[in-house]
């Protein structure tokens, strides 16, 4: 209820005067001693608002009794002429609530323990008479207007509030007036008149009053609401990162999601993993764009709106059997009304590597390689006795380069309140740091929404394309069979060839002959091997109210995906083993077009203290995979790339694929009195990948969560938020290759070919040869995911913490079956023949802080991971796997009871000093002083494979981020460290580089063992190594742990008084550093680049290093 005091006529007034006097004076008596501090309202008393609305400040009196009982007192002219209030859906604290709705004067309320609040208006000093009139307008961080933001004289009553696109108009006392802006839902902020006729006013969005809404799967959520782990991530604080590819973008940022770096190559796809390893087949998650799976990579970052993570079962159960390894949902920005708005962000950058290795020059090569030969007893090659006759090359400096970097971005949106429009075009150039390596991408977008029908039909079509093109460095990234990266062939190049000769066609050095062939750096300038990828996606959306609660929504998109690669091989000759007489062409084209429809029916209840939500959908999905490519092994001229143009044999092939994706889905959502929270959700996908008898999979899930802080029992002035939330889940897996099923056929080659007839005129035809067995009862792998989690606020929601522990256990993951080389089969059978275990951990923490001119707040993340196998294979084989030499050299092995990828080498232990140590060993008959000693684990006095132990595994136990963000008027602050720790990495380079039968060798070698330096720790230089030092071992293990200041940022935004007299309405200029500074006992390239393969976690055998920038940058707005 409301109390009243109404205006009589004047010659009534003095008695009901003397009548409200004495009532007064009673009321006073009674409650005297009931009346508190201003924060009478329970920390935790909340307040729902159902829609955004702009309403009176009696009905927001009248909101809050209503779900709190407490009653107003107050005369009923004090609000006549109040601005109304701007509210947004979801929960406020009503204390805030009330403070903000009485922000535009100077007001005074107190609680009494009757619950009663009795409002009135503060004395105020006569003003003087006005003397400058101030404009301006109220905006987001985005630069959107705010309608209804409440403008205030500090220390007066004089208040306004903005119109419909923001703009105000006050009057204050003077040129050093300090103005109080105030939204709902965003950080009040104090600005100083300082004697602007105009004034931009920006608004942060305060965490800790705005109800949160998420993206989940197929809508959005309110934060308060989950029960599921997901996590939001901060768009705008990853934007500020200058980058092309917004998952790099995201290492660190996010707890519990894995972004390891696999290559430094320009436009190379980072390795991401949530939740650590779920499985040993394809551990992807799923990326979801605007509502349909797409690839991230094709997205400018400049593009993206919102991103959420959904980790647990109980958020990626609604996407089936493609969520098992967790679903990344991007969106991207959208139009909005009013006048158009451009938005212009550009940065150049240079960037060099960020660690180099140190390889030994001619006279270094030269001194190892004599005492390697002595050692053995051999006679050294000649051009090493001579050696000063040669050139002395640094081969990395010619490979190596500074490179520069730079994107431009453009965007334009507007409309009014039926259609509105985003549309952007962005560049992106990269030169790399390897010579011909550069890359560059263009991105258009074009984001409409249409309202029709009153508002009841909404209609949103999108299309998005991307190009990128890019000279190619091939790695052999991953495990099985795979070889060092092109950057190790320079850096065991001979120091004495020479790079360069002028009289040459080509401009590169052909060897002397007894310094052999190949000229690296010549192969890499001449040969082109290019790609160029286009990207189109479109979505077409449409949602229409049906009746209360009850709405349709319809969407359809595709992906179109068409790349074509060439490599053009001229005429060169690099010595006996390096040259090319004949140039040859080959050329691949492809084609991926995915379709998706989406049919879903939506309802939304509230009944009293029960909200109700249910969704029902029926998803078809399509992949269509072609491509065919060509070679000509001669062309008649290098100056001619044409395959049409060619002499020699040409060879054509050719391969396509289909498969179908169908389902039904539903999920439910209950809330009651917004204290117990209930999510259930079902999917059944029918895949063509398996066989007639296992097409159909059912999956599903349930969470539940309980808001502790909103029970009538719960009262705590330091707890603001409590929840603990509960999940459970079972999800599938189908990410194996299309129809393998199947048996598959193969035909063509020499070995398949079949002659009939005599003589040269007899035919040939062509065989056919099973390659595969077929295995029609292959099954869905299943993830069983459990999650227990708390959401933890306190001191109103200032510190804020989420903590989350998960367990999964996979059953019947797809594993190939070895069967032997006799029969035939080229490609191993699956089966479901692994089950594996995963568990982690997660904690995020934020804290905030506004204090007048300086805002700060720091985010911190930490989570962990470990994995065990419990079966694998029919009978619990172990998989080896790691590599550093082809099939050479294994370094990991997975097996059960323990990691995947675990290193299992030989432990090293020390350099036998003297010949009494190798006797008293005894395992080692080879060895000299100077030797490794290699530890007899077994005990059976002969050193074999057997004798390797487990050493951890390439995945870190503890992955963490933390990020400081400070801004003092016009100039802002922003550091992000990102780490890991508890990992190792196995430093094949070194293993490389410490062989003295190679070309050439690390430098450090020149201080190797010897009788001289029996303190070095590095073996002795022995040509043919007869103690096979270089086997794998601890001793190329090394702490895979560093801390890195991966971003450092200062910007400084122009102040209105210079934006002004432009044409422009903001700008702000910054300088980034990124990878400034890494902490880290590793001795390669990077700690942070970590091989992509399941297997080979930790592998570095030399991948294309990753950089330092130095960043100048300019966000504008018109």
């Amino acid at each position: 209820m409301k109390t009243k005091f109404s205006r009589t006529p004047i010659y009534c007034r003095k008695k009901i005067s003397i009548a409200i006097m004495r009532a007064f004076i009673f009321l006073f008596c009674m409650v005297a001693f009931g009346f508190g501090p201003k924060t009478g309202f329970s920390q935790n008393t909340k307040i729902k608002i159902d829609a955004d609305d702009l309403i009176t400040v009696e009905q927001v009196f009248e909101l809050i009794r209503q779900q709190t009982d407490h009653t107003f007192i107050y005369r009923s002219d004090l609000f006549v002429d109040a601005p109304k209030v701007a509210v947004k859906k979801g929960k406020i604290r009503a204390n805030e609530l009330l403070q903000k709705s009485l922000s535009f004067g100077n007001f005074d309320f107190q609680f009494s323990d009757s619950g009663s609040i009795l409002l009135e208006r503060k004395p105020t000093t006569p003003k003087i008479e006005v003397q400058q009139s101030v404009s301006g307008t109220v905006v987001d961080s985005n630069g959107a207007p705010l309608p209804g933001a409440n403008v205030l004289e500090k220390g007066t009553t004089n208040g306004t509030q903005s119109d419909f696109d923001g703009n105000f108009t006050i009057n204050v006392a003077d040129e050093d007036a300090v103005l109080v802006v105030s939204y709902i839902g965003f950080s009040t902020k104090e600005v100083s008149v300082a004697g602007q006729s105009n004034i931009r006013v920006a608004l942060q969005e305060d965490a800790e009053s705005l109800a949160e809404v998420v993206l989940v799967g197929y809508g959005t959520q309110r934060k308060e609401e989950l029960t599921a782990a997901i996590t939001s991530v901060d768009v705008e604080e990853i934007q500020k990162i200058p980058t092309a590819d917004i998952a790099t973008a995201m290492q660190g940022q996010v707890a519990g999601l894995n972004v390891a770096i696999a290559s430094g190559v320009p436009g190379s796809d980072p390795v991401i993993r949530i939740r650590g390893l779920g499985t040993i087949g394809n551990n992807n998650p799923l990326f979801v764009i605007d509502g349909i799976p797409g690839d991230l990579s094709y997205v400018n970052p400049a593009d993206i709106k919102n991103i959420s993570i959904l980790k647990d079962a109980s958020a990626a159960t609604i996407y089936g059997s493609r969520a098992s390894n967790g679903v990344v949902i991007v969106t991207t920005k959208r139009g909005r009304s009013g006048e158009p708005r451009v938005t212009v962000n550009s940065f150049i950058s240079t960037h060099t590597i960020t660690n180099d290795l140190d390889v030994a020059s001619r006279d270094q090569h030269n001194q190892i390689k004599l005492e390697s030969y002595a050692n053995a007893g051999e006679t050294p090659a000649p051009y090493i006795t001579n050696g000063t006759q040669y050139a002395d090359s640094d081969w990395s400096d010619a490979y190596l380069k500074s490179g520069f970097e730079q994107k431009h971005d453009v965007s334009i949106s507007g409309g009014t309140e039926q259609m509105n429009y985003n549309f952007s075009g962005g560049y992106y150039s990269n030169t790399g740091t390897i010579i011909k390596t550069d890359y560059n991408r263009i991105n258009t977008r074009l984001n409409m929404d249409f309202k029709l029908f009153d508002d009841r039909l909404k209609v949103s079509p999108g299309i998005g394309f991307s190009r990128k093109n890019r000279e190619n460095f091939s790695e052999n990234l991953g495990g099985g069979n795979a070889g060092f990266s092109p950057l190790l062939s320079v850096y065991t190049q001979l120091p004495h060839k020479s790079i360069y000769d002028a009289n040459t066609l080509n401009g590169f050095a052909t060897p002397p002959p007894e310094l052999g062939s190949e000229n690296p750096v010549g192969l890499r300038s001449i040969i082109d091997n290019k790609n160029q990828d286009d990207y189109l996606q479109f979505t077409l959306s449409a949602e229409l109210q049906l009746f209360d609660g009850l709405s349709y929504q319809f969407q359809y998109g595709g992906n179109v995906e068409n790349v074509h690669r060439a490599v053009f091989v001229p005429l060169y000759d690099f010595g006996p083993q390096s040259n090319n007489d004949r140039p040859s062409l080959f050329e691949r084209r492809s084609r991926t077009n995915e379709w998706t429809l989406n049919n879903m029916l939506n309802y939304q209840k509230q009944f009293g203290n029960h909200d109700l939500g249910v969704l029902l959908g029926a998803s078809r999905e399509e992949s269509h995979f072609r491509s065919i490519q060509g070679e000509n092994n001669e062309l008649s001229s290098d100056q001619l790339d044409a395959l049409s143009a060619g002499i020699g044999d040409q060879s054509i092939a050719g391969f396509n694929s289909t498969s179908t994706l169908q389902s039904l889905f539903g999920r439910l959502n209950y809330n009651f009195a917004n204290k117990y929270y209930l999510q259930s959700s079902v999917r059944r996908d029918g895949s063509s990948r398996f066989g007639p008898d296992n097409k159909y999979g059912t999956f599903y899930s349930v969470s539940l969560g309980w808001a502790v802080h909103n029970e009538d029992f719960f009262n705590s002035e330091i707890i603001s938020q409590l929840k603990p939330r509960f999940s459970y889940g079972i999800l599938g897996n189908q990410l194996i290759g299309d129809h393998l099923f199947l048996t598959r056929i193969g035909s063509g080659g020499q070995r398949l070919n079949y002659p009939f007839g005599e003589g040269v005129s007899q035919a040939v035809l062509v065989g056919a040869l099973s390659t595969t067995l077929p295995t029609p009862d292959i099954q869905w792998e299943e993830t069983a995911t459990t999650n227990f989690g708390v959401d933890l606020g306190i001191l109103d929601n200032k510190f804020r913490f989420t903590f989350d522990y998960f367990t999964s256990e996979t059953d019947g993951m797809l594993v190939n079956v070895p069967i032997p080389a006799s029969s035939g089969i080229t490609i191993f059978p699956l089966t479901n023949g692994g089950n594996m275990e995963n568990k982690g951990w997660e904690v995020s923490a934020a804290y905030s802080k506004n204090e007048g001119d300086f805002n700060f707040d720091v985010t911190a993340n930490f989570s962990g991971s470990k994995n065990e196998i419990t079966k694998l294979g029919i009978a619990d084989e172990a998989f080896t796997d790691g590599f550093i030499e082809f099939n050479n050299f294994p370094t990991t092995r997975t097996e059960v009871g323990g990691e995947v990828g675990r290193f299992y080498l030989f432990q090293a232990d020390g350099i036998f000093q003297n010949q009494a140590e190798i006797d008293a060993h005894g395992v080692q008959p080879d060895a000299a002083p100077g030797d490794l000693r290699f530890t007899d684990t077994n005990g059976d006095g002969v050193l074999g494979d057997d004798d390797k132990q487990y050493f951890g595994s390439g995945l870190p136990k503890l992955e963490y981020g933390l990020t400081f963000n400070a801004e003092y008027k016009n100039f802002d602050l922003s550091l992000f460290f990102q780490g890991v720790s508890g990992n190792k990495i196995y430093n094949g380079v070194k293993m490389w580089l410490y062989r003295t039968d190679r070309n050439n060798m690390s430098a450090d070698l020149v201080n190797a063992w010897s009788t001289s330096n029996t303190g070095s720790g590095i073996p002795r230089n022995v040509f043919g190594d007869p103690n096979n030092n270089i086997r794998p071992s601890s001793y190329f293990l090394e702490d895979g742990d560093y801390l890195r200041l991966k971003n450092l940022q200062i910007g400084y935004t122009l102040p209105e008084s210079i934006v002004d007299k432009t044409f422009i309405s903001s700008a702000r200029l910054y300088f980034t550093a990124n990878n400034l500074l890494t902490l880290t006992n590793y001795s390669g390239f990077d700690p942070g680049l970590g091989n992509g393969g399941t297997f080979t976690r930790g592998v570095d055998r030399g991948y294309y290093p990753l950089t330092k920038s130095f960043v100048l940058g300019i966000n504008v707005s018109l």
